[in-house]
């Protein structure tokens, strides 16, 4: 397990700002579905992930002020799948 701070909007309603996410690094397949960390073009980003057929994948940020991203097939090494996040631990108001 790792864990890191969120930064920014894209998964507010799960995930809000400064919360901090218990990511289990030994899972990485994004087949289950859920929340995982990603490393795309260098950017670490926190996103839903389903796999579409054909080896895409499709990356939804639970703020619908966000459009899903989809990263094809030919576009997949330029991802890295890091973790599955388990665990939100956020600010009490």
């Amino acid at each position: 397990m790792a864990g890191v701070q969120v930064r920014g909007d894209s998964m507010e309603g799960t995930l809000e700002d400064g919360d901090w996410a218990l990511v289990d690094l030994s899972n990485t397949d994004p087949r289950q579905e859920g929340v995982f960390l990603l490393l795309v073009s260098g950017e670490r980003r926190i996103k839903r992930v389903q796999r579409l057929a054909g080896g895409a994948l499709y990356l939804i940020s639970d703020n619908e002020h966000y459009q899903p991203e989809m990263i094809p097939p030919e576009q997949m090494r330029e991802v890295e799948i890091l973790g599955r996040c388990e665990v939100r631990i956020g600010r009490i108001s």
